[in-house]
Parts: C-alpha cells; sequence; structure tokens
C-alpha cells in the first residue's frame, strides 16, 4: 500500500535528491499515487525507475526510456517488469496492449509529441486511462530569474531569463490546458480531470534552490549519490524548514494559476461516444477512471 500524503514524499525525496527537484517530485508523486491505474500499466519515459517505485506498490508491467543508462538502473531497481530503450514514437507493444499508461514530466522533452501521444492512444485499450503531467506557460513566467526583472521594469530581461531555463531544461512544449485538451483529443485521449500545481511563490524556491542544492553535483559525480546525508532533512534545520516549506507548496492547489498541469484522461471508446465535462481535480484524494481490466489482475 501506497501512501499518499505530500508529507511522505517530501521526506523520501530530501532523502535522495536535491530539493529542486524534491519540490517538483513530492508534488506529482502524491498526485500519480492518488490515482487508480489498472494492469497492466506502461510508463512512458520511466528514466532511473526512482519515481516509479514512488507512486506504484507493485512492480510496474512495462517501461521505456531512450536512455540505455537509466534503464538499465530501473531494471536494476526492480520495480518494472520490463523495461526496454525505445522511443515513445515508436513503443514496442501491440495495439492495445495497456489497460493504464503513465508519463510524469516526459512530454515537455519530446520534439515528436503528435506522433508519441498516438503511439499511447494506440497501445492504450478503449477506456483505458492515460496520466501525464506537463509544465505551463507559467513555468517560465513564474521563475524568479524571470519575475525580478519584471518588477524592475525589465520584462525583455525576464523573458530571456525564462526562454534560457526552458531550453537548458530541454522544454519544447510548455502549453496551455485548452492546448493540451486539443492536441489529446486529436488521438482519441479524452481529459477527464485536471489540477495545476506548483503556484509562483513555489516557483520562486524552486529557482533559488538549483543555486542551494549546487554542492549536490558533486556529490552526484565523485560518490554517485545526489544526497550524502540523508538523515539532514530530520537533523539539520535548513533542510526542516525546506521540508515543511515543499509540503505547503505541494499540497496547494493554485488552479490555473499553476505553474504545472496534471491531467487524466481516458481513451474514447471505439463507437466514438462523447466525452463527459472535464473536472478541475480538488485536493489529494484518490481518483478514479472507469478502465477496463484485465483478467484476474489486481490493482497496484
Amino acid at each position: 500500500m501506497i501512501r499518499r500524503d505530500c508529507a511522505y514524499f517530501v521526506d523520501r525525496h530530501l532523502r535522495t535528491v536535491p530539493v529542486h527537484r524534491a519540490l517538483i517530485r513530492a508534488a506529482e508523486a502524491a498526485l500519480f499515487a492518488g490515482v487508480d491505474l489498472p494492469r497492466p500499466l506502461l510508463d512512458v519515459g520511466c528514466g532511473d525507475g526512482h519515481f516509479g517505485a514512488m507512486v506504484r506498490a507493485e512492480p510496474i508491467d512495462a517501461g521505456i526510456d531512450l536512455n540505455p543508462g537509466e534503464v538499465a538502473q530501473a531494471d536494476r531497481q526492480g520495480i518494472y517488469r520490463g523495461v526496454a530503450v525505445a522511443s515513445g514514437a515508436a513503443l514496442p507493444f501491440p495495439d492495445e496492449a495497456f489497460a493504464s499508461v503513465m508519463s510524469n514530466c516526459v512530454l515537455e522533452h519530446i520534439p515528436p509529441l503528435d506522433e508519441t501521444l498516438g503511439e499511447i492512444s494506440r497501445v492504450l485499450r478503449p477506456g483505458g486511462a492515460f496520466v501525464t503531467s506537463v509544465p505551463s506557460p507559467n513555468f517560465a513566467r513564474f521563475l524568479l530569474g524571470a519575475t525580478v526583472p519584471r518588477a524592475l521594469g525589465l520584462p525583455a530581461a525576464g523573458e530571456a531569463y525564462g526562454r534560457w531555463f526552458n531550453r537548458i531544461s530541454r522544454h519544447y512544449h510548455t502549453d496551455s490546458l485548452d492546448v493540451w485538451q486539443a492536441r489529446l483529443a486529436a488521438v482519441g485521449l479524452d481529459l477527464v480531470r485536471w489540477r495545476g500545481y506548483l503556484s509562483q511563490q513555489a516557483m520562486w524556491l524552486f529557482d533559488l534552490s538549483h543555486y542551494y542544492g549546487a554542492p549536490t553535483l558533486l556529490s552526484k559525480r565523485l560518490f554517485g549519490r545526489w544526497v550524502l546525508w540523508p538523515d539532514k532533512v530530520r537533523y539539520w534545520p535548513p533542510e526542516r524548514w525546506l521540508a515543511k516549506r515543499l509540503v505547503r507548496y505541494g499540497e496547494e492547489d493554485p488552479g490555473a494559476e499553476a505553474a504545472y498541469l496534471f491531467l487524466v484522461c481516458k481513451k474514447r471508446a471505439a463507437n466514438g461516444s462523447q466525452p463527459s465535462a472535464v473536472s478541475h481535480q480538488q485536493g489529494a484524494g484518490t481518483t478514479t477512471v472507469d478502465t477496463p481490466r484485465a483478467n484476474g489482475q489486481a490493482e497496484s
């Protein structure tokens, strides 16, 4: 059984990854862990398996990623029944092979986005759930390095900082909810629920924490670990303060004024029935999408 509270995920992430990554991933983990995703389940862009291990109680049926080193790490973790080096634009699975697909903060990094979404729809069964998270147009605008120049009457400098940050983050798509809804609907994936996460204040901390966490780059290079003292989140006052702040930012719901979007979709049935109205997810309770289950398969 996976816990779903943000405080739990903040504590776990601060023990293993830098603060800026913990801020985003803890908020996402609480959202993903709260969705009922029937198996078989595919993780598109599984990376090293760290996130999948956080949010699923049982092994995920399949994961794919373009990075061979990260796929090897995911394989060693044992959280996936099978992992493969593959492109999202050419998934190595038959049609309708999965009851659910998840993809956490991956789609914004993929230039052939329409092909990837088409492939996700192809391998998903009618009525199956697709759950993803993506940055919104607010991502660059909310960064502290973009906010301060605007406040000083230098909007061009703020925009330049935002473009630079998106470029180094390899963000090809930071689109609005309406754009994502239309893009998903074009491949038969109907948006049924969404939630914004991380406010402007949260993104100020996100931006600053890159500099606070700079030493973790060195420890990762020298020792293969981001965090050398995991218990600092309990005993080091700055980390304890940060943990409380991360929980606050992860739990708040900024609605449309958010840097990121969490999207829950359902694959349109073969008869082309009209999708139900899209709802804004309130709170952090469990989200259920009526999805087809394979015989005898339990929910993870």
